[in-house]
């Protein structure tokens, strides 16, 4: 999907941020958001999907695009999903240095 979406980027302008969107805005409404987001940050996230593996080039689009225009909950859903959709030992140093 991600490598789509990069082919994409000649006719899309900005397809990162796009990606950014899709990731950060919720498929809920905001009253289910309020009253879930505080026990879980990732509530009502497109890619909670236990078969979907994002590829090492999503995180960083994403962090990319979050220090674009820096919001903390949207760098605390970025970061809860690394936790937990990554086993510790499958999160590459360059990951972590951008996190860091």
């Amino acid at each position: 999907m991600i490598n789509s979406a990069y082919e994409l980027n000649d006719i899309i302008p900005n397809i990162e941020m796009v990606f950014f969107r899709m990731f950060a805005s919720p498929i809920t409404t905001k009253a289910e958001r309020k009253m879930n987001e505080a026990e879980d940050v990732l509530a009502g996230n497109l890619f909670q999907d236990d078969d979907f593996k994002m590829p090492k080039q999503a995180y960083i689009s994403l962090l990319q695009s979050v220090a674009l225009k820096p919001k903390k909950k949207h760098f605390k859903k970025i970061l809860q999903y690394v936790i937990t959709n990554k086993r510790p030992e499958d999160v590459p140093s360059d990951l972590i240095n951008l996190i860091t």
